[in-house]
């Protein structure tokens, strides 16, 4: 992060501290629209080289993901769901998306380098909160997509036979 980001970035935090006090509680309420609008701008960046090069398909795998997204969260613990749900719903706030990217752009509209850049400086930020916002979403998008039997093939893998 360069001195620009992290001045835009401090500003923003502190914009957002003073005007989404009243809020911030209400940031742990489920909301598909957020979790399907940062899935899809962060989704086609984690995924970027495994995806297919048919847009179409692409998208359907997209898709598929995001809704195995939605049903695993379900089986999280509670803690998690609520954890995951607030950095969704921060990420889709204007404010607090740019204090946790640093860009005015939304995440949508950067190029998939921009966000693969964004996601690497979470991962290598001294700040714990974006190393677990980067490892829970990476963790949780990952699994969505390796765990569909479909994109088994590619990776040889076979899943264990139970008896």
């Amino acid at each position: 992060m360069d001195r620009r980001q992290f001045l835009i970035s401090g500003i923003a935090l502190g914009a957002a501290a003073s005007l989404g006090v009243a809020g911030w509680h209400y940031s742990v309420q489920p909301n598909s629209d957020n979790r399907d609008w940062v899935l899809s701008a962060i989704l086609p960046a984690l995924l970027y080289d495994a995806l297919p090069e048919d847009t179409t398909l692409a998208m359907a795998q997209l898709q598929r993901s995001k809704t195995a997204i939605a049903d695993f969260i379900a089986f999280l613990p509670l803690s998690q769901q609520q954890e995951l749900q607030q950095l969704f719903n921060l990420l889709a706030q204007r404010i607090t998306e740019l204090a946790f990217t640093g860009h005015l752009t939304t995440l949508s509209a950067l190029s998939i380098s921009q966000r693969l850049a964004i996601l690497q400086q979470w991962r290598d930020s001294y700040l714990t909160t974006l190393q677990q916002a980067y490892h829970g979403l990476r963790e949780l998008l990952y699994g969505a997509y390796y765990g569909q039997p479909e994109h088994w093939q590619p990776l040889a893998y076979t899943a264990p036979k139970f008896r």
